[in-house]
């Protein structure tokens, strides 16, 4: 039977034969593959830096790359240079699958093959996310990136054939998710769940469940930035319906107006 025996001259081999006779990557291989992921990351950085406003006055760190790599992909994205932002997503999510900026450059890749109209690699990214659950903490962020999936489709739906309301009612079912979700706190996360749902039953002209929805974010997550947009959405409403009514008395709406809901 022959040893296991380590050679040093087995290292430059590009392959070998396990006890199985099953082929397997060597040390050398590894470290090739790596290297060249090094070299195709820096080679991308420094695109992307070239690209953007930014410049880069020393070499980043191996560790510091998928830092970097996610506030470019958000500049980008911001910026509506999407294919960019697909670049710089792209990279974390195929070469770095274990850093801590993993799920939200997975996030934003799907948000990006949204904008690229590749609805359904958007949806297979988000989904494969909550299968995965890497980081439960995070669990609510990829929630509501589903939901914002839905509404959107709901907004393409009305364009098209004048109805999407089935959509926006999944999507106010999976930012429910969101605030629901038990092994996660993350106040903004959930206190965006929490306004979108008051936004969409806005868009869809429910407007008390929207100022209830409202009011649930300003009771709940008061330190939230979402408070007080929630506040300025209440406010906003009140003023409609009040002008509403003051039309309503003075008879200067049509017969077959819409009832406010």
């Amino acid at each position: 039977m022959m040893k296991n025996v380590f050679k040093w001259q087995d290292v430059h081999k590009q392959s070998t034969m396990d006890r199985t006779g099953k082929t397997v990557l060597t040390y050398a291989t590894h470290f090739r593959r790596f290297s060249m992921r090094l070299i195709l990351v820096a080679a991308l950085l420094m695109f992307l830096f070239s690209c953007s406003s930014k410049t880069v006055k020393e070499e980043i760190p191996e560790e510091k790359v998928p830092t970097s790599l996610l506030e470019l992909g958000d500049s980008f994205y911001a910026e509506g240079n999407y294919e960019n932002a697909f670049r710089a997503y792209g990279s974390i999510y195929n070469n770095y699958p274990t850093s801590r900026e993993y799920i939200d450059a997975a996030i934003g890749l799907s948000k990006t093959y949204g904008k690229l109209e590749n609805y359904e690699k958007e949806f297979d990214i988000l989904y494969a996310l909550l299968r995965e659950n890497l980081i439960p903490s995070k669990v609510p962020d990829v929630y509501n990136a589903i939901a914002e999936f839905y509404e959107e489709s709901a907004g393409i739906s009305e364009q098209l054939t004048g109805e999407g309301s089935g959509d926006y009612l999944t999507a106010i079912s999976y930012y429910d998710k969101a605030i629901k979700y038990p092994n996660s706190e993350d106040p903004n996360a959930k206190g965006y769940a929490q306004y979108k749902i008051g936004e969409v039953h806005e868009r869809l002209k429910n407007y008390n469940e929207a100022i209830a929805a409202y009011k649930g974010a300003i009771g709940n997550y008061a330190d939230s930035k979402w408070a007080q947009k929630a506040e300025e959405n209440i406010a906003s409403i009140e003023d409609r319906v009040r002008l509403r009514q003051e039309y309503e008395q003075d008879g200067l709406l049509p017969l077959n107006t819409t009832p406010l809901g």
